[in-house]
Formats: structure tokens, C-alpha cells, sequence
């Protein structure tokens, strides 16, 4: 002889027979009474997602979508060529050329070419020199000066 246990039937199951199974004759089981997707977290499901540990303001900061800084990438060979062609604007002070690349941020001094002069080259923070090119410059006897 087998013995048959009774399976676990669902709610729905038992409301058989009834016309609108408990959801009534008016709302009739429709639409999205609380908001379509996560309406309502400011409001009326806040202490629904404060109940489950969810800390509002906690944990989101502000994300930057603007245009991305690009790496302009530029030669100590090119720096002294566009001196002497005239088309980079520097100065002189005593036997030191002064060349002033302050106002270009994101700026990479690369160590490729030959310096022939002393140079000072007066960066901005955000600006970084190879180790290349400041073996290059100091060996001139130039300088590097770096300018928050």
C-alpha cells in the first residue's frame, strides 16, 4: 500500500470558484498602485527601504561626465627647436633660457632630443617630466621650477 501525502496547495488554488479570487470587484488586481519601478523612494516607500538598511544620501558622490583631461605630450628636442624657430615665447635670465608652459596643464615633458643650452622650464603641478628629460635639462645645467 502507498501512502500519498497531500501536496501544499497555493492561495490561488483554494480561491477556486471565487469571481475575483480577493482582490475585489473595484481595483481588481490591476495597474501599479504603488508607482511603476522605484517610484516613491522619497516618499511613500521610504520606511520600506529604510527597513531593509538601505541609508539614503550615504554612499553617492558626484561623478564627473564632462571631457576627460587629455596628455598633451611634448619633446625636450621640440621645446628647444621651438625656441630657437622662434614658435614657443620664452625669456632670458642671465645665461638661462625661461620658458613658461605654467598655463598648460596635463602637460608630459618627454626626454627625447638634445639640449644644447641651459633651459628653465617652469611647469604646472598636473605636469609630469621624465626621467629622461630631467637627466637632459640637468645636464645642460637647466631647471626645472614646478608651479601650483
Amino acid at each position: 500500500m502507498r501512502i500519498r501525502y497531500k501536496k501544499k496547495q497555493r492561495k490561488s488554488h483554494k480561491m477556486y470558484g471565487r469571481k475575483y479570487r480577493g482582490y475585489g470587484q473595484v481595483g481588481r488586481h490591476r495597474r501599479h498602485p504603488g508607482g511603476k519601478g522605484n517610484v516613491g523612494v522619497k516618499d511613500h516607500h521610504k520606511l520600506m527601504l529604510l527597513k531593509r538598511g538601505y541609508e539614503f544620501g550615504a554612499g553617492r558622490g558626484f561623478t564627473y561626465h564632462g571631457p576627460k583631461p587629455r596628455w598633451c605630450e611634448i619633446n625636450v628636442g621640440e621645446i628647444y627647436e621651438g625656441i630657437l624657430g622662434g614658435r614657443i615665447p620664452y625669456a632670458v635670465e642671465g645665461k638661462l633660457i625661461v620658458v613658461d608652459l605654467s598655463n598648460r596643464h596635463w602637460l608630459r615633458i618627454l626626454g627625447r632630443g638634445r639640449i644644447e643650452k641651459p633651459i628653465k622650464l617652469i611647469i604646472h603641478k598636473s605636469s609630469v617630466v621624465t626621467e629622461t628629460a630631467k637627466e637632459k635639462i640637468e645636464s645642460a645645467n637647466g631647471q626645472i621650477v614646478v608651479v601650483g
